[in-house]
């Protein structure tokens, strides 16, 4: 009997122990994803025969996966953040203090966390361990906010499981309306805003484990944003001038939430790195690219500021 794509549920957990697998029920699904997937990479090393172009069977080797899905930015305004941040971003490397999440250069443990996934297929469970990966946030003027995870880890050999039956989230997605979107003070009008965090992952060998891996962690970041405001005068933003003095710009955008709550992203310190034309139906657009800079004190060069109604 054919499987059905559309018959996919994603669960995570934050792993106790990295690389150590969590049990996963109900409760670990309660997420609104996209475009799951979670896909193996095991390369079969190659072994020749002797006295012909013939092949001897190869060997599966190390065992990696990846998983991958969308996430609306979904949020009901109170001081709880939403699933989404309190379970994914810890495993970027985002850590939450009172509602406001910050980048952490550190391995994982007591702030950075590691993650079990598995996507339920129809009958079918793909899971990863000792997970961690990168997020790209985007923000379509007028439209639903959303995330772009990527999740490397150590991959687990299917098994047949029925799908979970979580318990989803009901908040309603965030749109980039009604909102505001700051280069150095100056409200921009862009088309769209993009994020990137920028993390660079690797797996940690282990000869012990039988993945030939024990987790992955993250060794370095390197944010960015990429936004394309319409051209202005030299008078009104001289943004080609402040590209050639490497001059530091603070930079954020803010969504509008239920009543008064509000989420933000900043960067205090930002530096134009490139600056191109383009068209937007024929309107002249700067396409920027800024590179986050380090902030007056350690970790603190994105913040993500969940602002819970009043």
């Amino acid at each position: 009997m054919p499987l059905l794509k559309r018959k996919r549920v994603l669960a995570a957990k934050v792993e106790g122990t990295p690389g150590t697998a969590e049990s996963l029920t109900n409760a670990e699904g309660a997420f609104n994803v996209y475009d799951l997937m979670i896909q193996p990479s095991i390369e079969v090393e190659s072994r020749e025969q002797q006295g012909s172009f013939a092949a001897l069977p190869g060997v599966p080797g190390a065992r990696t996966g990846k998983a991958t899905f969308k996430v609306d930015l979904g949020w009901d305004g109170t001081s709880t953040i939403p699933s989404w941040a309190s379970v994914f971003l810890p495993a970027c490397g985002y850590v939450n203090a009172a509602g406001t999440l910050t980048p952490r250069s550190e391995a994982p443990g007591s702030n950075v966390k590691t993650l079990t996934l598995a996507a339920y297929v129809d009958g079918v469970k793909k899971a990863i361990a000792g997970a961690v990966g990168n997020v790209k946030f985007t923000f379509p003027t007028g439209k639903m906010a959303y995330a772009e995870f990527e999740f490397t880890g150590k991959w687990v050999a299917p098994t047949d499981v029925a799908l979970i039956t979580p318990t989803y989230p009901t908040a309603s997605p965030l749109r980039f309306a009604a909102g505001s979107c700051l280069l150095n003070s100056v409200a921009q009008k862009v088309s769209q805003v993009q994020f990137d965090a920028g993390n660079q992952v690797k797996l940690l060998e282990d000869p012990a484990d039988a993945t030939g891996y024990s987790y992955a962690l993250i060794t370095n970041r390197e944010p960015k944003w990429t936004l394309d405001p319409e051209s202005v005068l030299v008078a009104g933003q001289d943004r080609f001038g402040a590209w050639l003095a490497a001059t530091e710009w603070a930079f954020a955008v803010t969504l509008d939430g239920p009543t008064t709550a509000t989420l933000a992203f900043e960067s205090d310190k930002c530096q134009i790195v490139n600056l191109q034309e383009g068209d937007r139906e024929r309107v002249v657009v700067d396409q920027l690219e800024l590179r986050v800079l380090r902030n007056t004190s350690a970790d603190t060069d994105v913040q993500i500021i969940f602002t819970e109604a009043s």
